[in-house]
């Protein structure tokens, strides 16, 4: 199928979440077009993406209390696994179906995410002084930042604040003197810091602990200050105010390089990223006028492009796409999430690939 974008009509960006500011911080071109297209991709997500919902979802059942046992968890599991799988069907992602199947470790995942369950000895303490608030929304004063915190502690003064992770946690850095080291990722650092200060407007408390867990059940520490959190507060909300104000002055600005539009599910709407498609083939997306289309005896169907001197072939069409490519025969279209081949200009259509006029 042919996807168009009609005119991007841009909108101001409301509030700012923690979990939103280091990918704005990044390239705020990114959350303007997710806001101008009401924060419906343009792009499909890999299936992990859609399971992460479930997997958060149980996560916050099981933080609430309200899936106690191993037979809740898995009369609840197959109730969100079939739920997502419908709504896949629906927005024509059934080749993501069944889950059990197309992702990858979806057995591990399950058995990773059991590990959460509390022990007998957790829920006694639960019913002691100890609170526990899940999936508790805070918001600054002035409403521009708001988000919600997966789980939230109280003991007394002694004051937790963790967010879950179905992903990896850390990344290799390198030290001083060249030597590697594990560290836990810059965004879900300021991602606390910031959930720290929201909490210390909301209760006049600042937390003594912020930690983030994985699937594993490994809880990682983050180390901060009531002054680092303070800082990125204020910056959080310098960025939106600048970051709307590009809309008013229209001097918009991107920050197309590989880390930051890899994953981004807006680039078919956005200009800078075309422009350095033009000249960088490092992407698995390309752009060209279509110079033919040919079907195999095997019904798969290869098209071939061009772009300028580039002579580009995408292999592994259905063959339900022949009619449709064919009739698009020298227009310039736009073709994003291909695996790259090894031979060079060579590419295979995926599960997520779409194509746009």
């Amino acid at each position: 199928m042919m996807n168009k974008i009609g005119e991007t009509n841009f909108k101001e960006i409301k509030r700012i979440s923690p979990s939103q500011f280091y990918s704005m911080k990044n390239c705020a071109y990114k959350s303007l077009l997710a806001e101008a297209f009401d924060k419906k991709p343009l792009l499909s997500l890999s299936p992990n993406a859609y399971f992460g919902t479930v997997m958060h979802k149980m996560l916050e059942l099981i933080a609430k209390g309200i899936v106690k046992s191993e037979d809740d968890f898995n009369v609840e599991f197959d109730k969100q696994v079939k739920a997502l799988e419908e709504d896949l069907q629906q927005k024509g992602f059934g080749v993501f179906v069944p889950l059990k199947i197309k992702l990858r470790n979806f057995g591990l995942k399950k058995i990773q995410l059991k590990k959460h369950l509390r022990s007998e000895s957790e829920k006694i303490t639960s019913l002691g002084n100890i609170k526990f608030y899940s999936e508790k929304w805070f918001e600054s004063n002035d409403k521009l930042i708001g988000g919600k915190v997966d789980l939230v502690i109280e003991n007394g003064n002694e004051i937790e604040i963790i967010d879950f992770k179905t992903g990896a946690i850390t990344q290799d850095c390198l030290d001083d003197e060249g030597e590697i080291y594990s560290d836990v990722k810059i965004e879900y650092k300021e991602q606390l810091k910031l959930y720290a200060y929201l909490y210390f407007e909301n209760t006049n408390k600042f937390p003594t602990d912020l930690s983030l867990v994985d699937l594993a059940k490994q809880k990682f520490p983050v180390e901060f200050s009531e002054l680092e959190c303070k800082s990125l507060f204020d910056e959080a909300k310098s960025l939106l105010k600048s970051t709307n104000d590009s809309i008013k002055t229209k001097s918009f600005s991107a920050n197309p390089k590989q880390e930051n539009c890899k994953y981004c599910l807006y680039r078919p709407a956005c200009s800078f990223f075309h422009k350095k498609l033009e000249t960088d083939f490092y992407f698995n997306d390309v752009l060209g006028e279509i110079k033919d289309v040919k079907k195999f005896q095997n019904g798969n169907v290869s098209l071939f492009l061009q772009y300028g001197n580039k002579n580009l072939t995408i292999k592994n069409f259905a063959v339900e796409e022949f009619d449709k490519l064919n009739n698009h025969k020298n227009k310039q279209i736009r073709i994003y999430n291909l695996r790259k081949e090894a031979a060079e200009f060579v590419y295979s259509v995926t599960d997520t690939t779409m194509i746009y006029e």
